[in-house]
Order: C-alpha cells, then sequence, then structure tokens
C-alpha cells in the first residue's frame, strides 16, 4: 500500500511538473484573420481605433509585436498582429490594465497562441477609447509577461 501512494504522489509530482515547465518550451503559431461582420450595406468596413507595441518585464516575461483594437461593423476588438511573440508559460491569459497595473478580472480570453496574429473581442459594456493597456498575464502565478500601452491614432 505504501509504494502505490510513493506512486501516485510521483506521478501527480511529474505531472505538475509538466504543467508549469512545459509551457517554455511549446510555442503555439496562430494565423487568425480579423473577423468579417456584416453591416446593413453588407461591407466589412475595419476602423483603427488604437495601437501599441509590446513590451516585457524582465527576461523570462517578455514579448514583442503590435497590438491594435479595431472597430468592424458594431463590435470591437484587441487584435494581436503577425509580428506578435511572446514567451509562454502556464495559464497565461489577455487582459485589460491601466496606469501600468493590470485590472484583475479584466480577462478576454485565454491566449490563442505564443506567437502570431488572433483576436480578442471586447465586451459591448467596454468603450475602446477607454482603454489604456492589454496585457498578458499568468493567471496561475499572478505574474505579468507583456503589455501593450495603447495610444489613439
Amino acid at each position: 500500500m505504501k509504494k502505490i501512494i510513493i506512486i501516485i504522489g510521483i506521478l501527480l509530482v511529474l505531472i505538475l511538473g509538466y504543467w508549469l515547465v512545459s509551457p517554455f518550451f511549446i510555442d503555439k503559431k496562430v494565423s487568425e484573420d480579423l473577423p468579417i461582420v456584416q453591416t446593413q450595406d453588407m461591407t466589412n468596413q475595419v476602423k483603427e481605433v488604437k495601437k501599441g507595441t509590446f513590451t516585457g518585464f524582465d527576461k523570462v516575461h517578455t514579448g514583442s509585436g503590435t497590438a491594435r483594437i479595431v472597430t468592424i461593423g458594431t463590435k470591437n476588438y484587441i487584435r494581436f498582429d503577425e509580428d506578435f511573440n511572446v514567451n509562454n508559460g502556464p495559464d497565461l491569459y489577455v487582459g485589460l490594465g491601466e496606469n501600468g497595473s493590470y485590472i484583475k478580472g479584466s480577462e478576454l480570453g485565454k491566449l490563442k497562441g505564443t506567437i502570431g496574429s488572433q483576436n480578442y473581442e471586447l465586451p459591448q459594456n467596454i468603450d475602446p477609447a477607454e482603454v489604456t493597456e492589454v496585457w498578458v498575464w499568468c493567471r496561475a502565478f499572478s505574474v505579468p509577461f507583456t503589455k501593450a500601452v495603447l495610444e489613439n491614432i
């Protein structure tokens, strides 16, 4: 019985270790197009509202590339362009920040990939004019990986 408990303990430690460490060695490339939204005149007009560049926090938590807020029809999106790249980690989410601080509970979704273009829809109750920062945040450890300060275009 004691051997079974030890084996189960070792397996749990190995699984947890893999979950924590493997993201640092695995990149996921994404190439997502902008969504197509049909308006009354059946066009797909894209309006760029804000733009910023990702910067990291230290040698482990780094990122680069461009983030934009775009409006398509009546919907607003955070857009990571093709040049987006972030070091991987466990439990990464895309969220919002303000004045250099992450806003807990502002997550727009789980990070789709560590490299490449991707879109995250802003909820209707968030005014894109008031969004000043986009963050990639590790929820499991409350650690920032990269952020982009957005400026009006």
